[in-house]
């Protein structure tokens, strides 16, 4: 797991070959303008999701993913984020689905972190993450990399 700001995105471009391209299109002018839905950069390799989220009750299960690095970037508003490492994870709440590249756990995460504005967060297959409901109203983009 990764968390850093946008502007210190560059160190990170040697962890995938399609961090880079993934990074200036977050950077780019019409990038916080995007319509909620999927967006498709480099066909089911490299497509982001921007999702706009309203404060509500939510319980979040920490999720994993094998066939795509997750890159959670807030646009605007904030929202908290759960972690644990994969290989610590014990409950099973649902096995993996690989249509949908998705397990779920009833573990609860060892810390929880914010991503603010500009702020993001990259999940490799090996962390378990759970993105918790925001207080209020938030705008991110979900970046799915494809593993190589």
């Amino acid at each position: 797991m990764i968390l850093d700001t946008l502007d210190r995105a560059a160190r990170y471009y040697a962890n995938h070959r399609l961090f880079e391209q993934a990074f200036a299109f977050a950077k780019s002018p019409d990038f916080k303008a995007l319509p909620t839905g999927t967006h498709k950069l480099q066909g089911d390799d490299l497509f982001v999701i921007i999702a706009d989220d309203h404060a509500r009750e939510h319980d979040a299960k920490l999720e994993a993913h094998r066939k795509y690095i997750d890159i959670q970037l807030t646009i605007d508003g904030a929202f908290d984020i759960g972690w644990k490492s994969l290989h610590q994870c014990k409950t099973i709440e649902k096995p993996y689905d690989p249509e949908n590249d998705v397990m779920l756990f009833a573990d609860a995460p060892d810390f929880q972190m914010t991503l603010a504005p500009d702020t993001f967060a990259i999940f490799f297959p090996d962390d378990a993450h759970s993105p918790n409901a925001p207080k209020t109203f938030v705008k991110k983009a979900i970046f799915k990399v494809a593993v190589e």
